[in-house]
């Protein structure tokens, strides 16, 4: 797929379980030009803070730099902050020139963020698995409509989840929010068809790409909520039998922002297994 024509942002690059980084790397292969943001801290990120070691993003800025053949920009960003967003949006567009899509791939799972029964969700962990699951992707999506319709329109793929398709159990705030993810894309894609905007997500289920530095631990606590080991698990759960690598769901994302996709707007795209809805 060639992609040298478009310019294209992708937040979210560098946070498990590999999506962000698998998206981007696919994107540089391809030869589109690439600026890359995360939610970073000063110290180690971790499970349930929704931020990552800025080193992470340096070494996933490093690899997709290499894998582009020239320097990839890296900054940092707080998603759920709009004048973050704006900021990030606006250096994207200095660096690039021009915005043509953005891969809007944040989100964040654990105890702190929701994960687990809702009944036994605090509303503290509930508004933050909102905040990040959801508002997120409105705040990012938001920001990039001036320049996509300033560069003749574009695309914008939001990562959303299987838990947003159909309930999970203890799935929690983030199969909340994700459903809401859902909604929002359909109806961001009425919205910009006129201004020639495609917004769709993707909505991945079994995420397991077999790297230490990009866990799905979410995964792994819904197999063990059925006492079950994972391949166990994803054998019975998906239909053909395995987990998918973080590359599969990149390559839906990179097929969404591409002119191959010209005419698909407005979609949820289950990337799933076969697993159904």
């Amino acid at each position: 797929m060639d992609l040298s024509a478009k310019a294209i942002l992708v937040v979210g690059a560098a946070r498990p379980p590999g999506i962000g980084r698998a998206t981007a790397l696919r994107l540089a292969r391809a030869g589109a030009r690439l600026v890359l943001a995360d939610a970073v801290d000063v110290s180690q990120g971790g499970a349930g803070t929704g931020r990552v070691a800025a080193a992470k993003l340096e070494d996933v800025a490093a690899e997709v730099s290499e894998a582009a053949g020239r320097p990839v920009a890296a900054f940092p960003v707080d998603p759920t902050d709009p004048a973050s967003v704006e900021e990030l949006v606006a250096r994207a567009v200095g660096e690039l020139g021009r915005l043509d899509a953005c891969c809007n791939l944040v989100g964040a799972t654990g105890s702190a963020l929701g994960d687990g029964p809702l009944a036994a969700t605090g509303p503290d962990a509930w508004q933050r698995g909102l905040d990040w699951n959801l508002t997120a992707a409105w705040l990012i999506a938001r920001a990039c409509v001036p320049p996509l319709t300033a560069a003749g329109g574009g695309a914008i793929v939001t990562l959303s989840s299987y838990a947003g398709l159909t309930p999970v159990a203890d799935a929690g705030v983030v199969g909340v929010a994700r459903a809401a993810v859902n909604h929002l894309t359909a109806a961001l894609a009425g919205e910009l068809g006129p201004l020639g905007i495609r917004v769709n997500t993707v909505c991945p289920l079994g995420v397991h790409p077999g790297d230490p530095r990009f866990p799905n631990p979410g995964l792994v606590r819904l197999a063990e909520r059925e006492g079950l080991p994972l391949a166990d698990w994803l054998a019975r759960t998906i239909p053909l039998g395995r987990g998918q690598s973080a590359d599969e769901v990149a390559a839906a994302v990179e097929f969404l922002v591409s002119d191959a996709a010209s005419f698909v707007s407005g979609v949820n795209l289950p990337v799933a297994g076969g697993a159904a809805a």
